[in-house]
């Protein structure tokens, strides 16, 4: 009997442990194939992760149209039925923005011709009229009467400055900051205005000069020279005198300023609107007597009447 007995132990102990055996075998097999699916859907997730979220939008789009498909049917017959007078309407409103851009632009293409000829109008006026007056003549007398009236403006301008401290703004200061002026005085002051009735004798005698009487021209120009004159012998030597800011101030300078340039520089133009006006008047003068005298012999010979007839009734008669 005990022989039996331990060939049934071993028995059943060979039959738990094939049992035990085959339980792990199969529960690595389990692991093993859950572990490769899992793999597999990351790898998928991994390498295609765009096109699983195309598909499914793409899906769900397809059942949205499915499930509304029912519910478009009747809009869409309203569509089609009300669709033609949409159309209708909007060819209306394109055809009357174009109707209202055409009668713009023909408008506007009325009114630039009118302009255009008002301003070719005008330049053919202006440049006959420039033809027959801009003579040297009227050139000269309008730069005399510009210089009179410069002449009496420029005794309204400071003509003489002292500046301060002026060694102290040399170099690239000096270009970057103007140096301080003090001590200011208008040219007018120097010589108590005594330009001022100057410059109107000026523009009274240039403009007597042009309406015919060259003999004026001359004062014309003594009008320059006293201008000239005047600057030179009483603003010059004073302009350049730094007086009383000299002494409260150090390194200062007396400088002219725009003043009395524009002073000299008018009285100048006048002396040559003067000798000017003097040649050009002479030669007008004598154009006109030359004239006078060609045309009255003219006037003679073809229209002289004989026995108060005029020639040309004599051939007749």
């Amino acid at each position: 009997m005990a022989p039996r007995k331990g060939i049934r132990r071993g028995l059943g102990r060979r039959k738990k442990s094939r049992d035990r055996l085959e339980e792990l075998t199969e529960r690595t097999r389990r692991e093993a194939r859950a572990m490769s699916r899992r793999r597999r859907a990351e790898a998928r997730r991994a390498v295609r992760p765009e096109v699983d979220i195309g598909v499914r939008l793409k899906g769900a789009a397809y059942e949205t149209r499915r499930r509304l498909r029912p519910l478009g049917a009747p809009v869409a017959a309203l569509f089609s039925w009300i669709g033609p007078y949409i159309s209708r309407a909007l060819l209306f409103v394109i055809q009357l923005v174009a109707a209202l851009i055409a009668l713009i632009l023909e408008i506007g293409q009325i009114v630039v011709g009118r302009i255009a000829g008002a301003i070719y109008g005008a330049a053919f006026v202006l440049v006959e009229a420039a033809r027959r007056h801009v003579t040297p003549r009227s050139t000269a007398a309008f730069v005399g009467v510009a210089a009179g009236v410069g002449l009496g403006v420029s005794q309204f301008f400071d003509y003489h400055g002292v500046e301060v401290d002026a060694p102290g703004y040399a170099g690239r200061l000096g270009a970057e900051v103007p140096v301080p002026i003090t001590g200011t005085e208008t040219a007018g002051s120097a010589h108590l205005w005594l330009l001022l009735p100057v410059a109107a004798v000026a523009v009274l005698l240039v403009l007597a000069t042009f309406r015919g009487r060259p003999r004026l021209a001359g004062g014309v120009s003594l009008c320059g020279v006293i201008g000239i004159a005047i600057a030179i012998a009483i603003d010059l030597p004073q302009g350049l005198d730094a007086g009383r800011p000299g002494l409260a101030f150090t390194g200062t300078q007396a400088v002219l300023l725009e003043g009395f340039w524009a002073e000299v520089a008018c009285s100048a133009v006048l002396i040559l609107s003067g000798g000017l006006l003097a040649l050009y008047s002479r030669r007008v003068r004598g154009e006109a007597r030359r004239r006078d005298r060609s045309g009255g012999e003219i006037r003679r010979s073809p229209h002289q009447e004989v026995g108060g007839i005029p020639p040309g009734l004599q051939a007749g008669s």
